[in-house]
């Protein structure tokens, strides 16, 4: 009995030769009160070097009839988005996130920003192919970051670049086949498809 599994098929299933995680792009948006916000989200999407595409997890209540459990969808929940980021000699980026943190908690005398708007933003993520066009492109509604990592320093550290980790949570993503022309809206936008619309 002949096979059905050809490679000539398979490649044909793989279109374009796969989606790369090495190709994408990240934009993050930052809040009106950071100094050079708009120099910033241009920065991000050179020196993010480490993303991911978000996840989505919906909740289960359960619910017992006559000693059965049956199952039932509860809430839809999101988990962080984190990144990595090259630490450039002006520290622009690191300092950019300090700055949209303090905002939120300033550390020294304990106040803040409390109407959400002032202080939550939303992150781009383009899944790119190898000639820069987009395949994929999700928009985090509401985010603003929750912890920064720590920099290590280290004098065997020859020969690599500093980077550091930041993780954001957010309300709930929209996605769709092109890139959102500016992360300032959380409107949807034409083309993009809402993804979660549990705020």
């Amino acid at each position: 009995m002949a096979s059905n599994f050809r490679i000539d098929q398979f490649k044909t299933q793989l279109k374009n030769g796969g989606a790369r995680p090495n190709q994408f792009q990240v934009r993050i948006g930052f809040p009106s009160y950071v100094q050079n916000d708009r120099q910033l989200l241009e920065s991000s999407s050179f020196l993010v070097t480490v993303a991911e595409l978000p996840g989505q997890t919906i909740g289960t209540t359960p619910v017992f009839y006559r000693g059965r459990e049956v199952k039932l969808a509860g809430d839809k929940v999101f988990a962080p988005f984190q990144c990595t980021i090259l630490n450039d000699t002006d520290f622009k980026l690191r300092n950019g996130i300090e700055e949209w943190m303090n905002g939120i908690e300033n550390m020294g005398q304990k106040v803040g920003y409390t109407n959400p708007i002032a202080y939550m933003s939303s992150i781009d993520i383009m899944q790119l192919d190898r000639n820069g066009e987009t395949l994929r492109a999700y928009k985090l509604l509401g985010a603003f970051p929750v912890d920064i990592s720590p920099v290590g320093l280290d004098f065997s550290a020859n020969d690599q670049l500093s980077t550091f980790t930041v993780s954001f949570q957010y309300q709930h993503f929209e996605y769709g086949l092109r890139a959102a022309d500016s992360v300032a809206t959380s409107t949807i936008l034409p083309g993009i498809i809402p993804g979660g619309l549990v705020i």
